[in-house]
């Protein structure tokens, strides 16, 4: 059985307009995968991360997360969920500026009761010289670093990120990718990442790609390997037109 699953999930925002950010949307996540969801500015990804973080809630369908339906929890269990359950990563760090490296650590596994040792984390990030840096004496990529072992020292089951890379450049971007996948396999901690770039896609176990609220399609790591096997290797070479012979003209004879 599936750990993650969207059964026919839809999410729509009322005021003035109505708004449908995701709509009848069904997929399957397993337990230690490392899923990319793919798509463009305003496909639905965020609102579908938000959804299975306890965040937002959906208009229409389920959400099972080890089969339990978080849709059905009350408010103080899906406090409970968000805190012992989800660990999430942003876009902009969202550190606690006044707090030191391990400062901000040491806060986030207050919320949790099978917390890690913060500075084993930090070491696991390559952070250990920085323990006593505050964010405004770290690089984007560092602070990044911090945010992430932040979210993975609560021990949570799922670690969503939210366009981690986003703020970086390419560089950066790579080694932040890299580390989320390692900690994923080595922690066996579903990882799901949003982005657009489908670059990223390629580490992933399971992609999903999100067009107008929907899911447009699904393809594991088998799927991909399978496309570039079949894709032709060689371009087809023209064939070279014969060229007409031109009749020689008879000389006209003068009598």
């Amino acid at each position: 059985m599936a750990f993650i699953e969207f059964k026919n999930v839809s999410k729509e925002y009322r005021g003035e307009v109505k708004v449908k950010a995701v709509n009848d949307c069904s997929f399957k996540i397993n337990e230690g995968e490392f899923v990319v969801i793919l798509g463009a500015s305003g496909a639905g990804k965020t609102t579908i991360l938000n959804m299975l973080g306890g965040m937002d809630t959906p208009t229409e369908g389920q959400i099972i997360v080890n089969e339990k339906n978080i849709h059905a929890y009350d408010y103080n269990e899906l406090i409970e969920y968000r805190r012992h359950d989800i660990g999430f990563v942003f876009q902009f760090y969202n550190l606690v500026a006044n707090l030191t490296t391990l400062e901000n650590i040491e806060l986030a596994c207050q919320l949790s009761n099978d917390a890690l040792e913060p500075r084993v984390i930090l070491k696991l990030v390559g952070l250990e010289d920085k323990l006593n840096n505050f964010p405004s004496q770290l690089s984007g990529g560092e602070q990044q670093r911090v945010a992430i072992a932040r979210a993975i020292a609560k021990n949570p089951k799922i670690l969503l990120c939210d366009e981690p890379t986003g703020a970086l450049d390419s560089k950066t971007g790579q080694m932040i990718i890299d580390l989320l996948y390692e900690n994923c396999k080595n922690m066996n901690m579903t990882t799901i990442l949003i982005t657009h770039n489908a670059r990223i896609a390629e580490i992933a176990d399971k992609v999903i790609t999100i067009a107008n609220g929907q899911v447009e399609s699904i393809k594991t790591k088998h799927d991909r390997v399978v496309e570039k096997v079949i894709e032709p290797t060689t371009e087809e070479v023209p064939k070279k037109k014969k060229k007409k012979k031109k009749k020689k003209k008879k000389p006209v004879e003068v009598i």
